[in-house]
């Protein structure tokens, strides 16, 4: 429906988030900076913990942790965003009331609104709003598609949304200690900062996936098929590390079967050339239900999971992954595919081109399967630049890793929802 039919989707009132805490704690978290992002690398550190309401049950909980997790992707990507949620959410406590964030202990930060401060006592407490950007609430009126539909309810609906967005609604605003639509504090509304930073914009549905996904385990609910690259570059060390590239990748896998949950499925693949007959690929583990059979044939996969001298048949080993992949589509389950490699197709003969995979994914896709199909690659710009042309006609998507840090965090990422934007 027009936004100008009946003024769906305008804001009516908004109320930003403040980190609130002991005296003590304030004055730490203002001496790091007093910004969200400051919070997210002393949460991160270890050194501070969160108070948040359920996020999937209100606003402040969603809005509070989405914004650190959105300040982490910012600075540096979405994988690290996906990580610093999974790791902020083990010494995080959920509450189900503003009031409970309202109590925190030494060492912790609670976010709560605004106007769930005002006028409560502000003794011994520090509240900041953050330095960096407010993290906002933001009050929006969305009349029912029925009720607009219905002729009868019309005209009442435009009255009761001027009723809320006239001048008259500047008094009801101030009573319940809330802003207007553009952050401006209504006067004699009691709130706590006259002049904020700049609002956050509107969470993506990714970004808020990554926070549902982080907190619930049912929502990591997905269908997975990992393949990897065991070609022999794969035994190197990581650049910056003394670990091979192939130790990192089989941890990621494994704690990405143990943040999955029992009804997701997950199967594992690894490729090189032609490592099973004529087939670049073999399979190690059957994609299946993580029950406890499963899990247990997931640690020995892993455990016969090693670099080989072989090539890199990459490209037939994603239309194969794909191919399977949508062959077993789960209605309304997601359906993934992440292929993790160091290296470009190479020393496959009568392999698939870039553009011979590009014009066979176009034929494999199916509107009613679908299949989000990303390829991790690490180090390599110029051969991921080639293999993400070649699969963005379907959606697919490219992640280019630099440092052992982002293996595990992009297993974490598969696990918060997929790596797509």
């Amino acid at each position: 429906m027009a936004k100008d039919t009946v003024g769906a989707g305008t804001v009516l009132a908004t109320s930003p988030l403040y980190m609130v805490s002991d005296a003590a704690t304030g004055a730490r978290l203002r001496s790091a900076g007093g910004s969200w992002m400051a919070l997210a690398k002393l949460v991160d550190a270890r050194t501070l913990r969160l108070v948040v309401r359920e996020p999937a049950g209100s606003g402040d909980g969603l809005i509070g942790t989405g914004a650190m997790a959105e300040a982490v992707w910012q600075a540096q990507d979405m994988d690290a965003s996906a990580l610093w949620l999974s790791r902020a959410r083990g010494i995080t406590r959920t509450v189900a009331a503003s009031s409970e964030a309202l109590r925190t202990r030494a060492g912790e930060v609670g976010l709560v609104p605004e106007y769930a401060l005002a006028g409560a006592s502000a003794s011994g407490r520090s509240a900041l709003p953050g330095r960096d950007f407010a993290a906002t609430l933001r009050y929006t009126w969305l009349p029912t598609a029925t009720g607009i539909a219905d002729p009868r309810s019309l005209a009442g609906l435009k009255r009761l949304q001027a009723a809320l967005s006239g001048d008259e609604a500047a008094q009801a605003r101030a009573m319940a200690h809330l802003r207007d639509a553009d952050g401006t504090a209504t006067p004699n509304a009691g709130l706590l900062a006259t002049n904020l930073e700049k609002a956050l914009p509107v969470l993506g549905g990714h970004h808020v996936d990554h926070v549902f996904a982080t907190w619930y385990a049912q929502d990591r609910r997905t269908d997975a098929l990992i393949v990897v690259d065991v070609s022999g570059s794969m035994a190197n060390p990581a650049p910056g590390s003394t670990t091979p590239l192939i130790r990192l990748v089989r941890e990621g896998v494994r704690s990405l079967g143990g943040m999955l949950p029992n009804d997701a499925r997950l199967g594992l693949w690894e490729f090189g050339v032609r490592l099973q007959g004529t087939s670049d690929h073999r399979e190690l583990l059957r994609e299946a239900m993580l029950s406890r059979g499963q899990r247990r044939a997931l640690a020995t996969a892993l455990n016969t999971m090693n670099a080989r001298p072989t090539g890199t048949g990459l490209h037939d080993t994603i239309l194969a992954a794909y191919t399977s992949a949508r062959d077993r589509y789960r209605p309304g389950v997601p359906n993934q595919v992440m292929v993790f490699t160091d290296g470009r197709n190479q020393d496959d003969p009568g392999g698939a081109s870039a553009g011979q995979l590009s014009t066979r994914l176009q034929a494999l896709q199916d509107p009613n399967r679908p299949v989000q199909l990303s390829v991790v690659a690490f180090g390599d710009r110029q051969a991921a630049e080639v293999v993400g042309k070649a699969i963005e006609p379907i959606g697919g998507y490219v992640d280019l890793l630099t440092t052992p840090h982002q293996v595990a965090a992009v297993f974490i990422h598969v696990a918060a929802g997929g790596l797509h934007h």
